[in-house]
């Protein structure tokens, strides 16, 4: 087990490769610990993901999606110019349990008190109509009595009956013809566009990606030395003209065809074609980013770009974590069958697959159909929300903002006035409980439109429409 120092304390943290929970995993539970403990105090500046993830010998995109979900749990707070600290303030209720004890005194169960989330938060999911059920049963069929297949299972790529049945899922729901073989299981969206970077992206190779995009995905890239380039997003999607203007000789693209994030528009079968012509002319490759496009409400889901693929030009994402639950941290990449062995070589020689403890149990589930049937179920449950979201913003709309309803996903977006300042609305709207994204924080450089993302999957009608008049009143 390697074990670092944190930071300047004199507190440790390691990491154990043959633990079945993922690395970083491990690394924010630990570090969690040490704050929780008051080992790291509040304010105590955290190494940088580049030094932490040099000295545990990880790649920095685990480091990376630990600090992460630290800063969303609250932990963790970000400045500019100042890297990551420890929060300066944290909720009572997370430091009552952390005094000495003596070694005779049994410790009490910590228990956090946890504040309902706030509208408009992205990344939720309804539990309430989570399957909680039928989910504990399918663990504890597998992890009672563990078959020995499953304790020795071995494959880089993640389990078997998983990656058979996100190839069958993919072929029903997504068009995409490929074999299991081709299905490589990730611990979500981070580790993915690592993989794939690290897999075929040298330190200097250019990437156009989609201006505004998804910020995540080019600080993952971004890390290797990898140029991105923002290229524009029109009412189709990606301009492939302004990509070759900017750079001719990128070796990639990342995009998402099924529904650009963040502004929602699906690009059409015309951009989709001038796209893969580019990438087979250029010899580059397009990484499809398709993460929830199973909730479409609109007309049938359209085929994936990849479906359309015919030169092995594509390089296709997904997760479960809008579809199913993001605390399984469980995802997938299919590659083209040229790429699998130069995928398998990179994972084996850097960092460990994701935790097999869900995916037996996830590939029961999907196998069974139930999988399917949660997904048309929570369709319909979301698809009343947006309405219900849409309705409650109207009075809004045209006056204060301009609602841009999605025909997909999981978000709607309000276009504001351009002398409008969508980061400050955020910080105002904070102190009337509402939590929204902006949306010129999505754009890499500095002509930005100004808008509000607002998220509805996690919150009843009820709730939506007591933020949206909240939102409406915070405006005026």
């Amino acid at each position: 087990m390697n074990r670092p120092l944190l930071g300047a304390s004199a507190s440790e943290i390691g990491i154990d490769r043959d633990d079945r929970e993922p690395i970083q995993s491990q690394i924010a539970r630990q570090v969690r610990a040490l704050v929780l403990s008051g080992r790291l105090k509040p304010q105590t500046r955290l190494p940088s993901t580049r030094a932490l993830s040099e000295e545990l010998s990880v790649a920095r995109a685990t480091v990376v999606e630990a600090y992460e979900q630290l800063l969303s749990e609250g932990y963790l707070e970000t400045r500019s110019g100042s890297g990551t600290r420890v929060a300066a303030e944290l909720p009572e209720s997370l430091l009552a349990s952390t005094s000495p004890k003596t070694a005779s005194t049994p410790a009490p169960r910590l228990t956090v008190k946890r504040e309902p989330a706030r509208p408009f938060r992205s990344g939720l999911v309804d539990w309430e109509n989570f399957p909680h059920d039928d989910w504990g049963k399918l663990l504890g069929r597998f992890w009672r009595n563990p078959p020995v297949t499953l304790l020795e299972h071995n494959d880089a790529f993640g389990w078997m009956p998983l990656r058979e049945a996100i190839a069958r899922h993919l072929y029903e729901w997504r068009g995409i013809s490929c074999s299991e073989e081709q299905v490589i299981v990730t611990a979500g969206g981070l580790d993915a566009f690592d993989l794939i970077g690290r897999a075929l992206l040298n330190e200097g190779d250019k990437v156009w990606f989609e201006e505004p995009g998804y910020p995540t995905a080019r600080r993952i890239f971004s890390l290797g030395g990898v140029s991105v380039v923002p290229v524009p997003v029109d009412e189709e999607g990606l301009v492939v003209p302004r990509g070759l203007e900017k750079a001719g000789d990128a070796r990639a693209a990342f995009v998402t065809p099924a529904r650009q994030y963040p502004t929602g528009v699906t690009m059409p079968l015309a951009r989709r074609l001038e796209l893969l012509d580019w990438a087979a002319e250029a010899d580059a490759i397009v990484i499809e980013d398709d993460y929830d496009s199973e909730y479409r409400y609109v007309g049938r889901p359209l085929p994936a770009l990849m479906s359309l693929d015919k030169r092995n030009r594509v390089i296709y994402t997904g997760t479960f974590s809008k579809v199913f639950s993001p605390i399984i941290r469980l995802g997938y990449i299919v590659v083209p069958k040229a790429l699998v062995e130069r995928f398998r070589a990179e994972r084996l020689s850097h960092g460990a697959p994701p935790s097999l403890m869900a995916q037996p149990a996830l590939a029961e589930f999907m196998g069974s159909g139930a999988f399917a049937i949660h997904i048309r179920r929570m369709r319909r449950i979301y698809a009343g929300r947006r309405r219900a979201l849409i309705e409650a913003l109207r009075p809004g709309d045209g006056k204060l903002y301009r609602v841009d309803a999605s025909p997909a996903g999981l978000m709607l977006l309000l276009h504001l006035p351009s002398d409008a300042s969508d980061e400050a609305l955020v910080t105002k709207l904070a102190e009337h409980g509402i939590e929204a994204q902006s949306l010129s924080s999505h754009y890499a450089g500095r002509k930005r439109q100004q808008g509000l993302l607002l998220s509805f999957a996690g919150f009843t009608d009820d709730d939506l429409k007591k933020a949206a008049t909240r939102l409406m009143k915070a405006m005026t």
